[in-house]
């Protein structure tokens, strides 16, 4: 028999075993190229490069670098594990080492191939279908599907580089190792090292500072970014650590009750085993929980509160200005959306220097007006004015205070005013004329019309029955007057909805792909050894387990390596939440972020509850079935 006959009559004989590596490895593949379609995309790396959504790319980018050593590493590991007995069958038959590194990379490079193939080619479907979903469904303009040359080749390298790697790591094990112990691999126990609840300990300390970290660190204009990304790598090591010796040591404290582990042996004893060997899946399911709820929150909580933003910054529906000489006179078709209250305010705009390099402009508004929309009764004596500024009092920091005595000359001698009032509150629409307005008396202001060279304006304030609906009459408002003339909810909602339309889609984007990821990776891992699992429990069923319990059975062995990451997960999704909120004045003085994230985890939750159920009925009917 020739080489090339032998491996072919090896891969046909053991094809479930191919078939399972070549899933995983596309399945890494297709995961690392759809998160590059998103970070190459040219649109998204313009705002990217202006640190806008830096954050947002920086915790997902730690998470799929984890994920893509740790799964392709787990995958060949179990490959490898599966055939080292094979190959010792074969030294002892006389194959030299050099067949035998042959043979390793023959077979490995095709499954490479194959899966870069496969997985790219996956990859660029899913991630069109993605962008284009979103892109209809969101109505979020201004980017594109594209597949550039550096989504290929970051995708080939970084793949190549794990690979390569464990398959060196696994070839030089073979090489080098004992003809018996390779004949024996599949009947040997997998060891755990360094079982050390204080190693635990310090894994959970190095969670505990990074999370600390990210806290203190990540308000940081500059570098905040970058420190997310440092922290939420500490992150994952303290993780993985934690769970490496976690697991043990809780098994550990139950055997110290001796009637109830003798009750629950089989149980128990299978678990130990599990979760030695599934330390680094727990962790990768555990990450992409994270990441899942953590931006599912970010956009729910984006779209919230910007609305909450548009009406608080917008009192009114609809604000513009006009002069006498730019009259607006657009038709708003009030049957559908009635009109609910319009307001004229009249001002003054008075420029003490227009030709100087440096500015002096005033507004003025008669106190009989402001009374109207400041909801106040105060009276003026002719020397005084109240300095008004349209912000509210919190985010006002007095850096533009007001003049206690304010002169202007005209033809018949000088205009005092003395400040009696500085009010800071949020009363009218973001024009620009209105940011900073001192109020006099009505006198005084007819007095200023008539003295200084200025310019009278007409402020309209209009409340609609819905605002969203007034989309048509303020475009055609902003074409008549310009659009510095006009300040309105929908104005401002569609500009957020632009500027902020990346950031929704890479957050869904992320989202909906670290959610799939983690189901998939439960779901390949769980019946990567379903044959072993089939064999054991026939074999338990001869010495006289019956059904009922072995269902029993296999439920509580599948149930913590569902939950387990989901609790971890979304305690972790909670604690960078509240740290990233900081940047925002934080959960308390926005308490309804916390509602966002408890509504998200609940939704995922139930989600995880239905694919668990559905998993185990699958679990249990493979396992029964003749």
């Amino acid at each position: 028999m020739s080489f090339n006959e032998l491996v072919w009559k090896m891969a046909k004989a053991n094809y479930q075993k191919y078939m399972f590596y070549l899933i995983c490895n596309s399945f890494a593949v297709m995961f690392f190229f759809m998160f590059s379609t998103l970070y190459f995309n040219s649109q998204i790396v313009q705002v990217k490069e202006s640190q806008s959504i830096q954050y947002v790319l920086a915790v997902p980018g730690a998470a799929l670098l984890v994920f893509t050593v740790f799964f392709i590493s787990y995958a060949h590991g179990i490959f490898i594990k599966r055939r080292k007995s094979e190959f010792g069958l074969f030294m002892t038959l006389g194959m030299s080492n050099r067949d035998i590194t042959r043979l390793l990379l023959l077979e490995n490079g095709l499954v490479a191939v194959l899966s870069i193939l496969s997985g790219i080619t996956a990859g660029a479907l899913f991630s069109g279908l993605f962008f284009t979903l979103l892109m209809e469904g969101a109505g979020i303009q201004g980017i594109t599907f594209q597949l550039t040359v550096k989504m290929f080749l970051s995708t080939i390298l970084a793949y190549l580089i794990v690979f390569l790697t464990a398959l060196g790591k696994s070839l030089f094990q073979i090489l080098k190792g004992n003809v018996l112990q390779s004949l024996k691999s599949d009947k040997v126990a997998e060891a755990i090292k360094m079982r050390s609840p204080i190693f635990g300990g310090v894994g959970f300390a190095i969670m505990v500072v990074s999370i600390l970290g990210l806290y203190f660190t990540y308000s940081d204009p500059v570098m905040g970014g970058d420190y997310l990304l440092i922290w939420a790598m500490a992150t994952f090591i303290g993780l993985y650590i934690s769970l490496f010796q976690f697991t043990s040591f809780l098994i550990g404290l139950t055997k110290k009750s001796k009637p109830f582990y003798y009750r629950g042996m089989l149980l128990l004893s299978s678990l130990d085993y599990k979760f030695r060997r599934l330390t680094s899946i727990l962790m990768l399911v555990t990450i992409l929980i994270m990441v899942t709820i953590l931006y599912s929150t970010i956009i729910l909580s984006t779209y919230m509160l910007d609305e909450k933003r548009v009406i608080t910054e917008n009192p009114f529906d609809i604000a513009f200005s006009e002069t006498e000489k730019q009259a607006a006179e657009p038709y708003f078709d009030s049957g559908k959306n009635p009109v609910k209250a319009h307001l004229q305010l009249p001002i003054f705009h008075y420029d003490l220097s227009p030709n100087e390099w440096w500015t002096g402009e005033f507004v003025f508004m008669p106190v009989s007006e402001f009374n109207k929309i400041a909801s106040l009764n105060i009276d003026l004596k002719r020397n005084e004015y109240i300095y008004f500024v349209n912000v509210e009092k919190e985010n006002w920091d007095g850096s533009n205070a007001a003049e206690r005595e304010l002169s202007f000359q005209n033809p018949n001698g000088k205009i005092t005013f003395m400040l009696k009032e500085t009010i800071a509150a949020k009363k009218m629409n973001n024009l620009s004329a209105l940011y900073e307005v001192r109020v006099v008396n009505d006198a005084n202001y007819e007095l200023l019309k008539e003295s200084l060279a200025g310019e009278e304006l007409k402020i309209h304030l209009i409340n609609v029955a819905d605002w969203k609906m007034t989309g048509p009459f303020v475009e055609e408002l902003g074409n008549s007057l310009g659009t510095g003339q006009v300040a309105s909810k929908i104005g401002d909602h569609n500009l957020n909805k632009q500027s902020n339309g990346i950031l929704f889609f890479v957050s869904t984007f992320l989202s909906v792909l670290f959610c799939f990821g983690s189901f998939s990776l439960l779901y390949l891992n769980l019946f990567s050894d379903i044959d072993k699992e089939k064999e054991k429990y026939t074999k338990l069923n001869y010495i006289g387990i019956t059904p009922k319990e072995m269902k029993r059975n296999v439920s509580w062995e599948i149930t913590p390596i569902f939950f387990v990451p989901m609790v971890v997960g979304t305690t972790l999704a909670l604690l960078y939440f509240i740290a990233m909120a900081k940047d925002i004045g934080g959960v308390m003085k926005n308490q309804e972020l916390m509602l966002h994230f408890f509504l998200v985890a609940g939704i995922y939750f139930c989600i995880q509850l239905g694919f668990f159920l559905f998993t185990r009925r699958r679990v249990y009917v493979h396992l029964t079935s003749s």
